[in-house]
């Protein structure tokens, strides 16, 4: 890649829209249709995406099920919930062609490979297929882009970028881009699209068994492990948008409670959402260990499978609308052990020193909350805290209990094994 940093700007158009979406609870694919949809029809019109509950599978390049979504599945999802409609499409184009294509037809969406593009952390590093908005393509293109995520080589975020005609060329050496209309969208039936939640998510479990079996077998190798934590990160993502559509949709005229699941089941849902996006990081680090030596923890597989059944049953309750008590947020755990005083000024410390924080800013808080912390970060601060502590963690004890706080964490850590002096850790 060559040419000069893409320059951050505003844009009275699109970044009030990127600054409404729900953009981390989005991929990289419906992230932009959801601007387009909000730009045409108003702030949290894309909450219609996380409408559906799925687990839907298809071939992966390894021979394993994958749960990635393709393009087209997304623009069909979109056509469905959001009334965007494609009106042309162009495969195989250069940056020089999607200019003149702007040029000609106003804002496309387009689809390229990130690596390539020098506004995200991606480039240079990772060949995934991304999308992004080009608003305008005069001598300064206009690019715009709502993707939110936290990678190894930085944050990726929502902005808006200009980059001289060269740059985007260098940028997009080969792109699929569309230009795409907002229709009204179709009305949503709150109650309907439950019920066919739940018989969708009851149908899928035998395909859910299958996947279990199957990424089981082979979660030891490095690119499936890689696999998996994509899938479960695709999950959690789409749990949480469901759960910001049904807090959204919560509220109805009175003619309409009749349909409706009595009670408020939002928090329930918003709880599990929370769950899968904590397996999310949980699986990183678990992946992270497991490439330097490590087998993929068992408990992380477990916890995958439990929260995969746990999705049935809360989409047949909210039809069903039966008062229970909510699942257990982890499964596992009885009260944290006592920690050593060492162990809690060196963890505290280490989070201190990797997120930029006071050592007593660490304690009494969700690590999930500090600012700055990301599975990344927590990677670096557990493999610092080994290497001073001597010890070494089973990664069996890695479970969403172990690394919801500092006390559950200097708990697994009580129970580390030491290592002896010279002897590599991993």
């Amino acid at each position: 890649m060559t040419g000069t940093a893409p320059m951050p700007t505003r844009s009275r158009e699109w970044t009030p829209v990127l600054d409404g979406l729900r953009a981390d609870l989005l991929d990289c694919l419906q992230v932009n249709l959801a601007a387009v949809a909000d730009r045409a029809a108003g702030p949290g019109a894309h909450l219609a995406l996380g409408a559906p509950l799925r687990f839907v599978t298809t071939a992966g390049p390894l021979g394993l099920p994958v749960l990635t979504a393709s393009v087209d599945r997304r623009l069909d999802e979109a056509a469905g919930l959001l009334g965007l409609r494609v009106d042309r499409r162009w495969t195989g184009v250069s940056g020089a062609d999607l200019r003149e294509l702007a040029r000609d037809h106003g804002p496309l969406y387009v689809v390229g490979d990130a690596f390539t593009m020098p506004w995200l952390p991606y480039a240079g590093h990772e060949h995934m297929e991304h999308s992004f908005l080009l608003a305008d393509a005069g001598p300064q293109c206009l690019v715009a882009d709502g993707y939110h995520n936290s990678t190894r080589w930085g944050d990726a975020r929502p902005g808006v970028w200009r980059l001289p005609a060269a740059d985007l060329d260098a940028a997009v050496p080969a792109a699929t881009a569309m230009t795409l209309t907002v229709a009204v969208a179709p009305a949503v039936d709150r109650a309907a699209v439950l019920r066919e939640n739940a018989a969708a998510l009851a149908a899928a479990q035998p395909a859910v068994d299958d996947y279990l079996d199957r990424i089981r077998a082979r979660a030891g190798e490095p690119a499936v492990a890689a696999q998996i934590v994509l899938d479960v990160w695709l999950l959690g993502r789409s749990r949480a948008l469901h759960a910001a559509w049904l807090a959204a949709t919560a509220t109805h005229p009175p003619d309409a409670a009749a349909t409706d699941p009595p009670g408020d089941q939002t928090g329930e849902l918003a709880a599990h959402a929370d769950s899968w996006l904590a397996l999310a990081g949980q699986s990183y680090v678990a992946m992270r260990r497991a490439a330097r030596g490590g087998a993929f923890p068992a408990a992380v597989l477990d916890r995958y499978a439990e929260l995969l059944h746990t999705d049935v049953v809360l989409a047949g309750r909210l039809v069903a609308g039966a008062a229970a008590p909510p699942p257990s947020a982890d499964g596992t755990a009885g009260p944290a052990a006592v920690d050593p005083a060492r162990i809690r000024a060196v963890l505290a410390a280490e989070f201190g020193a990797v997120l930029g924080l006071e050592p007593e800013a660490v304690a009494g808080r969700p690590l999930r909350e500090l600012p700055r912390y990301n599975s990344f970060r927590l990677v670096d601060v557990i493999e610092r805290a080994e290497e001073r502590l001597g010890v070494q963690l089973d990664p069996d004890d890695l479970t969403v209990t172990a690394l919801r706080d500092l006390d559950s964490l200097c708990g697994v850590f009580g129970r580390a094994r030491p290592v002896p002096e010279g002897v590599p850790r991993w």
